[in-house]
Order: C-alpha cells, then structure tokens, then sequence
C-alpha cells in the first residue's frame, strides 16, 4: 500500500488528524503534487478549517491555472469583495480553448459566484450551460433508472416486513432523503454526542443487497422472502462488520446514505433497534440544490436535468408512500423548513424519537470540536441554523421550471 493510499483509507474511516500528518510531510516532499494538495484541501474543508482550505486551493491555482475544480470549490470560502477579480479570472480563462470538462466546472462556479453577488438570472444562465453541456458529454438513461425503481416496487410490493426481534445489535439510525434535503446538517446535529458514531455515507445496505437479493441485475423476490421467513441475522451481521464499521465502539451509529431509502422494508426487518430519518425539503428549494451542484457520481447525473430531478422526486416519494402502507413505524419525516424555523423544537422531537436523552449538545453542535462533514454541505452545516436559508432559491422561480 502506498502512503498516498494509507491516507485515503485514513480518510475514509474518519482518522482525519493522522492523515494531515501523513499528507502535510508528503507534500514537504513533493510540494507541487496536485493531487495531494486537493486531499489537503478537502480534509480541511471536511473538519472546519477553512482558512487552510482556502489557502491551499489558491496554491493549486498558482502552479496550474487550469485546473478548475479548485475554481469551484474556491468560491465558497471567498468574501465578497473578492468576487469580482475572481470572476476576471474565470472568464479569462473561458476565452482560452480548454477541455468540455473544465469548461463544466468554470460554468458552476460562475453560477455559484453571480449568485452571491445576487445576479441571479446570469447565474441561472449558467448553471443552464453547465448542466446542458454536461448532458451532451456524459448520456444518462433515465429509463433504466425507471425500471429500476418499477422492480423496487414489484417486488417490494409483494413482502411483508415485520420485525424480527434480534438480541445485542447495535442502534442504527438511517438518514434518508433526497440530496441535499438537509441529511448532513441532521447528522451534524445527531454526531455532537460524542457516544454517536457519524459513519457518513457508507456503501453497506447497498453492497448486501446487491450480494444476497439480486439475480440477473434485478431483485429477486424469492431470496428476499426466505431471508425474512428464516429470520436470517447474518444481513445485520455483513453490516456491522463492514470494514467501515467493524472496531468502532459506539453503541449507535448514523448512517446516512441517501439511497437507503430504496430499503426501508429491509431495514425494518433485520435491524430490530433501527430508527429512520425521511428528511422532506421544499421540492423547488431541493430541486434547486440539486441543479446547481457539480457531483462527482455518474449516478447523480439525472441531476443534469430538470425533467429528471422531478421525476427521481416522484419515484423517491411513490417508494416513501409504499414503505409507510407496510407499517413500518420506525421511520420519521423530518422538515428541512421547520428544522430550519423551529429549530429547538425539532431538533427535542428528533431526539425523543431516536430515544436519546435530550441536552444542550445537539442545538449546539455547530460548536462540536469532533464535526467532520465530507459532503458538498460542509460549510453550510457547520454554521449555527439560519433562518435565512428557508427559501434562499425562491429568487430563481422565474428562471427555472422544473415539471
């Protein structure tokens, strides 16, 4: 394994103090290694030090002014009056011929930029050119995504999932929702106890699924049903001891993989003390959040169309619908708008739920030392709840339609 890959793997299970080091002499070594500086920066960006973020993006702009990602991710940490310059840059660099998928990124980062300098028709425009051009170079068939969701259902439709009552597992609390319908900032608020394990988003549900239910690319009814029938522990067994899981030492854990929400009937039935979180945003808010944000995942790509984003909404909700006719009681719709407007008491209602005791922790947890965010949320989340951010898109209802 190489030092770089150590770093990764340090990385992924959340070591992020024993990876600065490993990174920070790496890059003594080898000071212009791109590669090594946008760890940094994203480390920095995942635990709160944005300052060092910010820095360490602007040194991968000096030693190569191509390299647009760190233009995109820049702009977050900018003050306004650096604005302006900074969109001199990028418009600069535009006029020069450059690769469709820079061009992508300079694109959404321009959207970004004039929307905090609240040009928002410009910035509409943009993010426009950006998600079209990324379209046209990277295909995306939503039908398959389609029948996708049509065997969930089928098959899901035909099962009973009633829980079984194992012994000795750990609490599971899954964070569900749409993208950016407010997970991360719920996981912050949960992992402020230091007695919660944050897991992030861990592949696990999904890996067990495709290992033990699926035959020929598709659910397979049958190997779902015998599971449940035999009252098979080994599903919570392969989870737990996961990689990513096996030697933590929290009794519970926040699990917040977005695409779990295909699996409630599973979780319901193997996870005997699971609690799941639906987090519900305002569609034009979500659908918005959605549009303007660059993923790196070929999966997300229906994001690139605003016809899709509302279908994957209709499909994401007809599935939620399905799950609750089962009687899967475990479960809680949390509103992004009233977690935002009422936050104290949403944050006791969500508490008394996961059946933890209350404390000042949790409507504080922007002041957690521990609060590492890996996702495109990481600055946002980390700022004490604003009520500002209610409806802070509804400036591009006359320039976005997304039916």
């Amino acid at each position: 394994m190489t030092e770089l890959d150590k770093i990764k793997q340090l990385l992924q299970f959340n070591k992020f103090l024993e990876a600065e080091k490993l990174l920070q002499k790496l890059i003594l070594n080898t000071p212009q290694n791109l590669e090594q500086l946008m760890l940094l920066a994203g480390l920095y960006r995942s635990i709160g030090k944005f300052n060092e973020a910010k820095k360490t993006y602007r040194r991968i702009i000096e030693l190569d002014s191509a390299y647009t990602v760190a233009y995109r991710l820049l702009i977050d940490f900018l003050d306004e009056n650096e604005l302006s310059d900074f969109e001199k840059k990028i418009t600069t660099l535009i006029s020069k011929e450059i690769s469709d998928e820079k061009l992508i990124d300079l694109y959404f980062s321009l959207g970004i930029l004039n929307e905090k300098l609240k040009k928002y028709k410009l910035s509409s425009d943009y993010f426009t050119k950006a998600n079209n051009l990324k379209r046209k170079i990277t295909p995306f068939n939503f039908n398959n995504l389609e029948k996708h969701f049509q065997n969930l259902k089928d098959v899901f439709s035909k099962l009973s999932f009633k829980k079984i009552n194992y012994q000795n597992q750990k609490k599971i609390i899954f964070i569900i929702g749409l993208p950016r319908s407010g997970t991360s900032l719920v996981e912050s608020i949960l992992g402020s106890n230091k007695n919660i394990y944050r897991a992030g988003e861990i592949p696990n549900l999904k890996k067990i699924i495709r290992e033990n239910f699926v035959s020929d690319g598709l659910l397979d009814f049958d190997k779902i049903n015998n599971k449940i029938n035999n009252k098979d522990n080994s599903i919570y067994d392969h989870y737990i001891n996961d990689t990513n899981l096996k030697n933590i030492k929290e009794n519970v854990v926040t699990d917040k993989n977005t695409e779990n929400f295909k699996f409630l009937g599973i979780i319901n039935a193997f996870f005997t003390n699971s609690k799941i979180i639906n987090c519900v945003r305002d569609p034009f808010e979500n659908f918005c959040s959605l549009y303007k944000i660059n993923f790196n995942s070929s999966g997300l790509n229906w994001t690139n169309s605003k016809k899709e984003i509302f279908m994957y909404h209709k499909n994401y909700f007809e599935l939620i619908d399905l799950w609750k006719s089962k009687n899967i009681n475990n479960i809680i719709d949390l509103k992004y708008e009233e977690l935002l407007s009422d936050s104290v008491n949403t944050i006791n209602k969500l508490i008394d739920f996961c059946d933890l005791d209350r404390n000042d922790d949790y409507i504080n947890f922007h002041n957690s030392n521990s609060l590492i965010i890996k996702t495109a949320s990481a600055n946002q989340a980390r700022k004490p709840i604003q009520k500002a951010n209610i409806y802070k898109y509804k400036h591009f209802k006359d320039y976005f339609d997304f039916n």
